[in-house]
Formats: structure tokens, sequence, C-alpha cells
């Protein structure tokens, strides 16, 4: 009995031995078949080496952080950490008529020397004023935009834009700017180009409204279809002091920033990134009344002004002075 006993042992042991066997085969193959099926895979972007600082979108600055407005434009992307190229990933181009880099301080520099200022006699598209070259002014703070009220029916207002000669691409995008304030108003800074110059449409944006100057708005389109844009609160006012805004436009991404901080992005490949090189812009304008719903109505005075000091372009992989230069000696000193 005591025999029985001890071979009935021996048997069950070894069939433990053989399933335990059996089962460290099986997990190692699906472990070597999980690293061949990422390996294989087309979409690589979750192997890459993440940056040093990674970055997530929205972003917010650390000590305010700026949270997405209330408005109908909360369409921020999900949060992802921002991968770095791969090494074998071959160096973007740079658009076709993309000029290099340049940087202007306006007020001491001649604005007409390197900008178209608008001009018309009557209010078109959906602008509700005329443009006009002589509401944009070189002063000891910069170069001021105004929106004037005129006092005609037909031309209520007077209004300002002014955009470069040249057209610039991939690259960082950055200017010195203190917002004018008020129901009616709409500031902005952006690269454009569209059907006018026999291109798509694509265009990158940060604008403000001048009802309520404590929020930014980031915008960018790619053959007249508007990506994701997005609304922020800031820790400031715009309208009470000069900061610096700044977008960098890649191929795989924008990113938006305010005094230095990143604050939002689109999403790595988005296909509304534009593709085309653009002018870069600066306006302040009020708009025809079906667009009051957006911008309110006109109620700011008689005048109302925003303030260029510094505009710079620096294109991409390249490293020149820039208004951030410009922005820190003023701080320091």
């Amino acid at each position: 009995m005591q025999s029985s006993d001890k071979t009935d042992e021996k048997r069950w042991l070894g069939r433990f031995s053989n399933i335990d066997a059996i089962t460290g085969l099986c997990v190692l193959a699906v472990f070597l078949f999980g690293i061949a099926a990422a390996f294989s895979s087309k979409d690589t972007r979750n192997l890459t080496v993440v940056a040093d600082v990674p970055i997530y979108y929205p972003v917010a600055p650390p000590e305010a952080a700026p949270a997405p407005s209330d408005a109908a434009d909360k369409l921020a992307p999900e949060a992802a950490p921002q991968p770095a190229p791969a090494p074998d990933q071959p160096q973007a181009k740079q658009l076709a008529n993309s000029s290099p880099a340049f940087i202007s301080l306006l007020g001491d520099d001649r604005l007409e020397a390197s900008y178209y200022l608008s001009q018309s006699k009557a209010p078109r598209d959906f602008y509700g004023g005329r443009w006009a070259p002589e509401n944009i002014e070189s002063t000891a703070n910069g170069t001021t935009f105004s929106v004037k009220k005129e006092g005609n029916t037909d031309v209520p207002f007077s209004i300002a834009e002014a955009s470069t000669y040249k057209r610039y691409g991939y690259g960082r995008y950055e200017a010195i700017m203190q917002i004018g304030k008020g129901s009616g108003l709409v500031s902005a800074f952006f690269t454009y180009t569209g059907p006018y110059f026999g291109d798509p449409h694509d265009e990158v944006d940060i604008e403000f409204l001048g009802k309520d100057t404590t929020k930014i708005h980031f915008n960018y389109w790619r053959n007249g279809k508007r990506g994701k844009f997005a609304t922020f609160d800031l820790p400031f006012d715009a309208s009470e002091g000069p900061h610096l805004y700044a977008f960098e436009w890649l191929p795989d991404r924008i990113t938006w920033y305010v005094d230095g901080v990143p604050y939002y992005a689109s999403e790595l490949n988005d296909p509304f990134i534009p593709k085309t090189a653009g002018k870069v812009h600066f306006s302040h304008w009020t708009g025809i009344p079906k667009m009051r719903e957006w911008h309110g109505k006109p109620d700011f005075g008689t005048e109302a002004v925003t303030t260029v000091s510094c505009s710079s372009f620096t294109p991409m992989g390249e490293d020149k002075r820039s208004c951030s230069d410009v922005y820190k000696e003023k701080k320091n000193s």
C-alpha cells in the first residue's frame, strides 16, 4: 500500500512538472510575440524617446494655470507627451518661398520698409471699417494700431492692419504686444496666405477680444479648413501692459506660448497644420453688425489702441536674436 502511494505521488509530481514546463513555454512565447509585434508595427510613435522635459497638451503655467474658457470653443486635444524625432528620420524641409530670420523693433524701425499697410475706402468682407494707414503710428513704446469712430454712416469706423512683404514658413514667430481694450475690438497676430495670392487659405492665429482681455484665442487653418481652436484664461489683463506672445509652427505640430510658457498645441501630425508659407500680419479692427455676437457691440469710446513693440521670425532649426531676447532684456532692466 505504501509503495503504491509513492508511485502515485511520483506520477502527480511528474504531471505538475510537465504543466509548469508547458506554462513557462507559453509565457515565453507570448512575451516574444509581443516584442515582435511591437517592432513590426507601422506606428512607432509609442517607441520613440520622449523629450527631456515632456510637454503635455493643453499646457498651463505652473503658478497661475489658465483654464479653458466656458465658451463654445473648448476643443483642446487629449493630453499626450511630445515625442522626439526618431534618429533615422530625415530632417524636415523648409517651405517654399520662406524668407530668412528677421527681427523688427517697431517704433524704432520704419514700418513701411518691411510691412505693407492695408488700405481701403469702405468696409468690406466682415470688417466694419475702412483700412486706414494713418491709424498706424510709430511711438516711443512701439507701433500703435488704432480703431477709431468716424462719425460716418457709410464708414462708421477706421481700422488698422500691417503685413510683411515677404513670406515665412516653419519656425518660431514672436511679438511683444499690449492689447486694446473695449467691447467690439479684435486684435490679432497671425500668418496668412490665401486665394488672393494664388494659394490655399493657410493661417496660424493669436487673437484677443477687447471685451475680455484676460483671455487669449488660438486658431489654425489649412486649405480653408479650421483645426482644433482653443481659448485660455490669462493670469493677467493683456491690455494693462506688454507681454510676449509666440507660436512655433513645425511640419508636425503648432505650439503657442505666452511669456515663454507653452499654453496649447495641435495634435501631432494634425491634418489641419498649414503647409504654405504666409505673410506675418498685425491687425486691430471691429466687424460688421453680424460679427457683434462674437466680439460684442462696439463700445470703446472714440479710439482704442493696440501697441506692437517687437516682431520676429526664427526659421526652424536656427538660433537667432528674437523678441524673446528683447523681452528678457526689458524685464531685467
